[in-house]
Order: structure tokens, then C-alpha cells, then sequence
């Protein structure tokens, strides 16, 4: 008889990545080989550009001790930006494209409408003011 029952923390183990280390504030760190590694839910919201997401992605990658060190760094955007960038491509992941969604297909929207504009001129007849007597 065979076991059916998946076993994910297998597959963790066997599809975890290489750490990736970085240099900053003269200190190396270390976060996990890719921010798949971390909860999936916050890596969609950190690939759509969400940077609270991408500070909560490098919160639980580098882990409470060591964050709380990072958090006494200056933090740039556009080296904090860099830093999510290289992160992902260091896990084959290419920025902007979350792999949290891997079913995700290309999009199908067409141009989008001109926006509703209100006026307050009306092309109909003010209505009437006659009262008409019942049962007519």
C-alpha cells in the first residue's frame, strides 16, 4: 500500500534555495533564497509594488532579532526597492511578476472607457407641473 498523503515539509526542504546575503550599514545579512519562502500572501502584495508588504517580507525573512537591528538602518526607497529586486532575482523570480499566482494568465482588458462626466444641464424636458385627476 502507498502513502498518499503529501508530504509538504519534504518539499520545503527540497525546494528551499540558497540564502540570499547582502552587505548594508556595514553588517552582512541574510534572508531566505526567495521571498516564496516567505508567507505567500504578503509576496503577491510585495510584488504589486506594496511597500508595507515588501518591509513585512523583509521583517519575517530576516526574523525578529535581526529586524530589529535592520530597523536602526537608514531604509531608502530606492534602495529598499533595489535590495526586493535583487532578492527575487536571486530566486529566478522576475519583479513585478508574483509567483505566489502561478495560474495567473496574461490580461485580457481592452482600452479602457473615457470617464463619466456629469453635467448639470439635462437634454430633458423639465417635467410636468399638471395634476392629472384620478382615474384618467
Amino acid at each position: 500500500m502507498t502513502d498518499d498523503v503529501f508530504d509538504l515539509d519534504a518539499y520545503v526542504a527540497a525546494n528551499r534555495q540558497t540564502p540570499y546575503r547582502f552587505r548594508y550599514g556595514g553588517q552582512n545579512w541574510e534572508l531566505p533564497g526567495s521571498p516564496k519562502d516567505t508567507d505567500w500572501r504578503v509576496t503577491e502584495a510585495a510584488d504589486q509594488g506594496s511597500q508595507e508588504a515588501i518591509r513585512t517580507l523583509f521583517r519575517r525573512g530576516l526574523g525578529p532579532d535581526r529586524w530589529a537591528e535592520f530597523e536602526k538602518l537608514p531604509q531608502p526607497t530606492g534602495a529598499m526597492t533595489e535590495l526586493f529586486n535583487r532578492w527575487q532575482q536571486h530566486s529566478g523570480m522576475k519583479p513585478g511578476e508574483s509567483q505566489a499566482s502561478p495560474d495567473s494568465s496574461e490580461s485580457t482588458a481592452g482600452p479602457s472607457t473615457p470617464p463619466f462626466t456629469a453635467t448639470t444641464e439635462s437634454a430633458s424636458p423639465p417635467p410636468s407641473t399638471e395634476v392629472s385627476p384620478p382615474g384618467n
